[in-house]
């Protein structure tokens, strides 16, 4: 268990110190952030500022997504760490933990770009938007790594692994959709019992423990 958590921890730090030595994501992210905020606040209004906010992160997030998950592959279209001596699920773990601290950043840039933007976004349960905003970034995470990481390896009949992943966002986008409605409907505690929060958090457990098996099954392949 400590080999792991170290071995993650490494590729972790490799990945930030990557960040922080270009700078170009950084500098990406907080162009990128504000300008989608404001086209999709032109275009969508004020009505819903909170599904503006996640349809908003959503965007941010797949696009970022794919920038860096291309950081991770050589000249010649291998993943860089593809021959080394760890597991690949840790390979895929990791990177779901460096995109969810990404992640973060998109969330607060998002959300201070549209608190600025409009008076009405007033949120009644702010722990509660926080902490669906945890989930809903731990998920939307794993999914979109596997996705990239996967996309830049498998070939041939591995791509048939993909259909394996569809399962799992069709209930993520449903559990999180409710989540967000119930947002503001229900009070603080009504809200952290509801069906569709508890089961996005439980959602979130499985798609972190079956994200990268799933990944090293297929590039093994």
């Amino acid at each position: 268990m400590d080999s792991f958590i170290q071995k993650v921890i490494l590729i972790f730090m490799k990945d930030l110190k990557t960040e922080i030595r270009e700078k170009l994501n950084v500098v990406y992210l907080f162009i990128l952030c504000p300008t989608l905020s404001l086209i999709m606040f032109i275009f969508l209004g004020e009505k819903s500022m909170v599904e503006l906010f996640f349809l908003t992160c959503l965007i941010v997030a797949l696009v970022a997504n794919q920038r860096i998950s291309r950081q991770e592959i050589s000249v010649g279209g291998e993943l860089i760490l593809i021959s080394a001596p760890i597991d690949l699920s840790i390979l895929c773990f990791s990177k779901i933990l460096f995109f969810i601290f990404i992640n973060v950043f998109i969330n607060i840039i998002v959300f201070i770009t549209l608190f600025m933007l409009s008076n009405n976004f007033i949120l009644i349960d702010f722990i509660g938007f926080s902490f669906l905003c945890l989930l809903f970034t731990i998920g939307l995470s794993s999914i979109l790594c596997t996705f990239s990481l996967m996309l830049e390896r498998i070939k041939g009949e591995g791509q048939f692994m993909f259909i394996l992943i569809y399962p799992l966002i069709v209930p993520f986008l449903v559990l999180s959709y409710n989540s967000i409605n119930l947002l503001g409907l229900l009070p603080s505690e009504e809200f952290f019992s509801s069906f569709a929060l508890q089961g996005l958090a439980a959602f979130d457990i499985l798609l972190l423990t079956i994200c990268p098996i799933l990944f090293s099954y297929s590039i093994r392949r």
